[in-house]
């Protein structure tokens, strides 16, 4: 029987950087940002349309002042930032960690759901990659997420399903 020490993952060859993404792939990645960039045109559009171009402007600007005055709107804001830049930033963070199969495929990331003390991100790891090479990459995620401390957990019934706890405030539930 052969034992294999799991601390830090060996990697072979690697391809020299993360494989280009296929555009239906970069969609995906963007598609928050993409239907926030189509509502908000439409929204502004449709003020421009029947308000005026002076009233929507002044409409807009207190809608932007009274959220920033507001602290528990300003929070939650700041908080759904955080939730859609955290994917992204995972990803760079994987790519810059050599997270990756020989072929540059990264691991998907499937959902990005809020917590109490910042996100939880569950991650679907391709041929290639295991919850050993994430928990080895966990100083580059919490430095690329800007986070307090990054965790990694395997799931127990599903060898390729990872979640990614990026912590912010606090600590996770139960700890």
């Amino acid at each position: 029987m052969v034992t294999m020490d799991r601390a830090a993952p060996e990697f072979g060859p690697l391809p020299p950087s993360v494989a280009t993404p296929l555009p239906t792939t970069v969609i995906w990645r963007w598609r928050y940002e993409l239907g926030l960039l189509a509502s908000t045109s439409w929204g502004g559009w449709t003020l421009i349309h029947n308000l005026g171009g002076g009233y929507a402007a002044l409409l807009v600007g207190a809608s932007v002042l009274i959220t920033a005055a507001i602290r528990p709107t300003r929070r939650a804001v700041r908080r759904r930032l955080y939730w859609l830049a955290t994917p992204h930033r995972i990803r760079l963070g994987m790519a810059q960690a050599w997270v990756h199969n020989r072929r540059g495929r990264l691991p998907t990331l499937l959902r990005t759901r809020m917590t109490g003390h910042g996100e939880e991100v569950l991650v679907w790891c391709p041929a290639g990659v295991s919850v050993e090479h994430l928990v080895a990459a966990t100083d580059v995620l919490r430095s690329a997420c800007w986070a307090r401390d990054v965790r990694v957990t395997g799931n127990s019934r599903h060898s390729h399903l990872v979640t990614i706890e990026v912590v912010r405030r606090g600590g996770p539930r139960g700890s």
